[in-house]
């Protein structure tokens, strides 16, 4: 890589981590994409094949560091996942605008197969709306959140990380931090049987101490009708450093958690078929599968803390 090619990666990384993480330039840019200044590219979310395995390598690294020294991260069952081919991780969501568990969730596994593994991660349209924030999480592996986009993940022989609990779960209350609440969104149930391929849960504790939320705020959304404006059912309020109380969709600083992940055994239903993926029964048995052996895991994970605390 040449001095420009390297300026020019620069440049676009701390743009788009400046529009992410530094609160007036985050209210500022989506306030231009809110009034139509900023033309956003309808397509961005859409291209796998954008994915940059040197990127991924360099940023690897730097949030494992980081991700070891501020939040003693700890990751188990990372040979649970294979070596090759297409499977989808489902992980329980936690800390807001800061995801923690995803972040891990992705440098774990490019630290432990080598960043050439295609790993993709289903995120929020509302993320791909601001340019510069869009570009780097396209060269990241993200994709706008969809069927087509998950076939897409799969048909390039990837991993693709999805947390169906969303904003809802992201957003929990602080005193439900230690459940499984996916808002009882299954599609991630039909998408598998569908593809014919596994699920490998992938279960976190301590990302939901990064931040206190205080509410979902869900009353506040429907008042103004954001369901509509930027696809969410929530407007949560939270106290988080360095603003205090706040919105929860403000960029925020997480606060030190000690944070442990397990990736589980794979999940798969071999007396069911594609077709299946239309039988509500069939639907509703392998969620509840999911989520009692993930809230089994979570349980476990909480209790090893209040052991060791």
């Amino acid at each position: 890589m040449n001095d420009q090619e390297l300026e020019a990666r620069l440049s676009d990384f701390f743009d788009a981590a400046a529009t992410y993480a530094f609160t007036p330039l985050t209210l500022l840019k989506f306030s231009k994409v809110f009034l139509g200044i900023e033309r956003h590219d309808d397509f961005a979310g859409r291209r796998p094949e954008r994915r940059d395995s040197e990127l991924i390598t360099t940023a690897s690294k730097l949030f494992s560091k980081f991700s070891r020294k501020w939040f003693h991260s700890e990751i188990r069952g990372l040979h649970n996942l294979p070596e090759k081919g297409p499977g989808l991780i489902i992980g329980n969501h936690s800390g807001g605008m800061f995801p923690v568990d995803a972040f891990l969730t992705g440098t774990s596994i490019a630290r432990y197969f080598g960043s050439q593994r295609p790993v993709y991660a289903l995120a929020h349209d509302f993320l791909f709306r601001e340019p510069s924030l869009a570009h780097l999480l396209e060269r990241l592996g993200a994709l706008r959140a969809g069927y087509d986009t998950a076939e897409l993940a799969f048909s390039h022989n990837g991993l693709l990380i999805v947390y169906p609990g969303g904003d809802h779960e992201t957003f929990r209350e602080y005193t439900k931090k230690n459940r499984i609440d996916f808002a009882g969104r299954k599609g991630f149930v039909r998408l598998a049987i569908k593809s014919g391929v596994p699920i490998y849960p992938c279960v976190t504790c301590g990302g939901h101490e990064t931040l206190y939320v205080l509410t979902r705020g869900e009353w506040i959304a429907e008042k103004f009708n954001l369901k509509k404006h930027i696809r969410t059912s929530v407007f949560p309020v939270v106290f988080s450093l360095p603003w205090g109380i706040t919105s929860g969709f403000l960029p925020y600083f997480p606060a030190p958690s000690k944070i442990t992940m397990e990736f589980l055994e794979p999940l798969t239903w071999p007396q069911f078929n594609p077709s299946d993926a239309e039988n509500d029964a069939v639907i509703n048995f392998c969620f509840n599968d999911v989520i009692s052996k993930m809230q089994q895991k979570l349980d476990e994970l909480s209790f090893e803390r209040t052991e060791n605390s």
